[in-house]
């Protein structure tokens, strides 16, 4: 079980100087331990963010003898990478008390981008948390607190006994309804008030209420953890988160369903477009984005007179249907011409080739006597020019 204190100090040295002093076991993330000092304000120097807070402090405590010195440091070290990853962190233990317990000193400038560590009540809930967390990884016990939802002192024990409701109990009462009722930590505020006559007074980081039949105010914490002014805060800073999730997942779905809407409307005129306008070719078939857009807007704002419409498609496909039965008809006369004309050209063609061999064999019987002649005279000159060697 470890417990969980936050705190800050513009003196990191003499915050490290007391925690390393007293330490049994030490460690560091991002740097050594033993030159946590120099290299904290090295780092400091560096981003010139020398003023003001120099070092954020997580007291994390442990159940007695539930852990040793070495495991409790070893714990402090992973909460420090949970919650500082991008700072230094000196993480000291110490053995001084009856309960073993850490001091994690963060430097409240990153050594990465020269951010400043943020702290603040929501971010002791996110310690918390991740503490919880590492000591139920590691079997050990977790905080579980009565007291910490609702806070009760004795003498309410006593009218709680007796069946009697306590004027606290009827603020927490409030409490819980408006906080249940209201959107916002303002509109909650202002709920509690004109409802229910409690007065509510903030003072720095504590929220106290005032009974309308009492004199005193009562701070939250009092009434218990659930009461507290950062409990309430970040309550309904979760919830505001959670909402505006929903709605841009609404949106979402809204715009996605409003695209349906209109691509089913443009299909609609398409068709409706494309049919009457069939003689014109396929090519119209295809529509621009900017004529679809103003078709749409078009066909939700007139009234549309179907059976005209039917009519007058149903006169332009009996149309289209004779045209396409005159054009066919009209093919079977022009390809009846054609062929005769093509065997016509074939005969003659024929005829041509026919006279052309005629002329070819007659030319070679005539020339026939003129190559023997050639061949004799030839051989005799072959002679001739042999005998003058």
């Amino acid at each position: 079980m470890a417990t969980i204190q936050l705190g800050n100090t513009k003196v990191a040295s003499k915050l490290i100087s007391y925690a390393e002093k007293r330490s049994e076991v030490s460690s560091g993330l991002n740097c050594p331990s033993e030159y946590a000092k120099a290299q904290f304000k090295a780092t400091r120097e560096l981003w010139g963010k020398t003023e003001g807070i120099q070092a954020h402090h997580v007291i994390q405590s442990f159940k007695p003898g539930e852990v040793t010195p070495e495991e409790a440091n070893e714990m402090g070290l992973a909460l420090a990478k949970e919650v500082a990853e991008k700072h230094e962190v000196a993480v000291y233990t110490h053995t001084d008390k009856e309960h073993i317990h850490n001091h994690i000193v963060i430097n409240a400038v990153s050594y990465e981008d020269g951010m400043k560590y943020q702290s603040s009540k929501k971010d002791l809930y996110t310690i918390r948390e991740a503490s919880d967390r590492l000591c139920l990884e590691r079997g050990l016990s977790v905080v579980k607190e009565p007291s910490a939802e609702q806070r009760y002192h004795r003498a309410e024990y006593g009218l709680a006994k007796r069946g009697e409701m306590s004027w606290k109990d009827e603020i927490r009462e409030v409490i819980d309804h408006e906080r249940q009722q209201s959107k916002s930590y303002e509109e909650f505020k202002k709920n509690v008030t004109d409802k229910h006559g409690i007065e509510v007074k903030e003072r720095g980081k504590n929220i106290s209420f005032k009974h309308p039949d009492m004199q005193k105010f009562v701070r939250g914490k009092t009434l218990g953890l659930a009461y507290e002014r950062g409990t309430l805060e970040h309550d309904f800073a979760k919830e505001r988160t959670r909402e505006n999730g929903q709605e841009r997942g609404e949106s979402s779905s809204d715009e996605f369903r409003g695209v349906n809407r209109t691509s089913e409307s443009d299909r609609g005129v398409s068709v409706n477009v494309s049919e009457g306008k069939h003689e014109q070719g396929n090519s119209h078939y295809k529509r621009t984005e900017r004529n679809q857009k103003h078709e749409s807007k078009r066909s939700g704002a007139d009234k549309i007179d179907f059976s005209k419409i039917d009519k007058q498609l149903t006169d332009r496909k009996r149309g289209l249907q004779k045209a396409h039965q005159q054009q066919h008809s009209d093919i079977g006369k022009d390809g009846g011409e054609v062929g005769k004309g093509i065997k016509h050209e074939q005969g003659n063609d024929r005829q041509g080739a026919q006279r052309d061999k005629e002329r070819d064999a007659e030319r070679n019987k005539k020339s026939e006597p003129e190559r023997s002649k050639q061949v004799e005279r030839n051989r005799t000159n072959h002679q001739s020019h042999g005998l003058e060697r």
